[in-house]
């Protein structure tokens, strides 16, 4: 049927009953370091794949773009191949599940989604997203529950961070004229979604993260707001065309009259179309040839009609859009909840090692500092909520034995859990991991090994002392002379 001045796709019944998150409490892990390398993580690998390390990352090839700028396409893609067989595994995911956690939080580069990537400036490996549905498969078949995190943006979004992808001060991602990269970004959470919602591995997938640490000086990051309403009204439009509802969805014909999500939904089609054919997916009851063949692009002033009733992914709720705490930026930086359009989570970080929250890297600070956070309440007064801690680690400035690890685990799975749990950062590092040359590094990243050396409790919903925080509540805290403070090259970050 040829579609020019009207859109009629379908909708199926009303508005779905709200959506609850699968788990009362998040009890999980990341899984950095291997869609997206983090070279401080695994100095003998890196190297051994023909990386380097310097003071200044942007100066060495110490990130996944400055080696693979080195190697070149062909040997690029069959290291960071080799590694992503090697670093995740399905032993991975049963130690998981035999640690009793119940979500797993994947970092995720930009570049999984191939079509949007630039190949003349961007040449990463290719053939993650085969990698990453071979372990969402394991997960699955595991039960275990996913976030996406969105944390390696086109353009790059932070600076001289390994995470980014590429270690460089040259930051474009918020650069807004033509917002070209905010609209690659809206594509790929457009794709993903379609993904989550129609590629069976995809099932215990429920959120998605947009963006992964904003930049916390909200005068370097002109149009974010504007980044945040695309990409919830993108993800809701291509749930929207698949028949899945929520509450408060604004739809198709929202995405449409927006300028950043109408081009990234109608450059989503094709890829859209291409993945569903390499992949053998297609969602019942739409006829994808014919959709991605419609002119949206006049959709601007039109009335789309909804209603596909027959086939449907009637078993699929709308996923959980995701965002930093409006908190992560100082002063006034852009409210996530103001862009909230069906079920929304908000993740904070807090790495108190790096300086700029305790006011000293002693024992009692830590503790003091830590134990009087009121994290869930603060951002529940902003609209924030449901909150969990995305990263933290056992991280120091100081040394101290695993006693005290213990209690500083402790202490933050007691604080974080009055939100709606953790994510602890990382799984595993390797035992010679680049960072603070301080006694028992490893540990204090590595929640496989601290667990197996008894510095956090085999069951993750347990403390080892539940009165850990009772003598340091309601004590006044000196302010750190610099509330966030940053380590170019390493995961140097925190915030309340």
């Amino acid at each position: 049927m040829l579609l020019s001045l009207s859109l009629s796709i379908a909708l199926v019944a009303s508005a779905s009953a709200k959506v609850s998150l699968p788990v009362e409490k998040i009890y999980g892990v990341n899984i950095g370091n291997w869609l997206v390398y983090e070279p401080w993580m695994t100095p003998d690998r890196w190297t051994s794949m023909g990386g380097e390390f310097c003071s200044d990352c942007s100066q060495c090839r110490q990130s996944e773009w400055s080696l693979a700028k080195h190697l070149g396409p062909a040997q690029t893609n069959a290291v960071f191949q080799k590694h992503w067989r090697e670093w995740f595994t399905q032993a991975d995911v049963q130690a998981m599940v035999a640690a009793n956690l119940n979500t797993i939080r994947i970092p995720l580069g930009f570049w999984i989604i191939e079509d949007i990537v630039d190949r003349a400036t961007e040449p990463y490996a290719q053939g993650g997203l085969d990698a990453l549905i071979q372990g969402l498969n394991w997960i699955k078949d595991a039960g275990m529950n996913v976030i996406l995190d969105h944390h390696a943006l086109p353009g790059v979004s932070s600076i001289n961070q390994m995470f980014a992808g590429n270690c460089t001060r040259d930051i474009k991602f918020y650069d807004s004229e033509g917002d070209h990269n905010y609209k690659r970004a809206v594509t790929w959470g457009i794709v993903m979604t379609y993904l989550t919602h129609v590629h069976p591995v995809f099932k215990t997938v429920y959120s998605i993260e947009a963006i992964n640490e904003v930049d916390q000086n909200p005068a370097n990051t002109p149009g974010y707001g504007k980044y945040m309403e695309a990409f919830v009204l993108g993800v809701r439009a291509i749930e929207q065309v698949l028949g899945v509802r929520c509450e408060g969805q604004l739809g198709l014909k929202n995405a449409m009259t927006n300028s950043i999500a109408r081009p990234a939904f109608i450059s989503a089609l094709p890829i859209i179309h291409k993945l569903s054919k390499k992949y053998n997916i297609r969602p019942k009851g739409l006829d994808l040839d014919a959709f991605v063949k419609l002119d949206l692009s006049v959709a601007a002033n039109v009335e789309v009609s909804v209603s596909l009733a027959s086939a449907r992914t009637a078993d699929k709720q709308c996923i959980f859009t995701q965002f930093m705490t409006s908190g992560w930026q100082s002063n006034k930086g852009s409210n996530p909840a103001d862009v909230a359009r069906g079920p929304q989570l908000y993740d904070h970080h807090v790495y108190l090692n790096f300086g700029g929250v305790a006011p000293q890297h002693t024992e009692e600070s830590y503790m003091q500092t830590v134990c009087n956070f009121n994290t869930a309440a603060d951002n529940a007064q902003k609209g924030n909520s449901p909150v969990y801690t995305g990263e933290f680690s056992l991280a120091l400035g100081f040394n101290a034995t695993n006693e005290f690890l213990k209690k500083y685990g402790d202490a933050q799975k007691y604080i974080w859990n009055k939100g709606q749990g953790w994510t602890f950062w990382n799984w595993k590092v390797d035992k010679n991991v680049q960072s603070y040359p301080i006694l028992y590094q490893y540990l204090q990243w590595s929640y496989m090994d601290s667990v197996a050396e008894g510095v956090m409790t085999r069951d993750p919903s347990k403390l080892w002392d539940e009165k850990v925080c009772d003598s340091y509540r309601n004590v006044t805290i000196m302010p750190a002379q610099h509330r966030r403070s940053r380590r170019a090259g390493g995961r140097a970050h925190a915030t309340f």
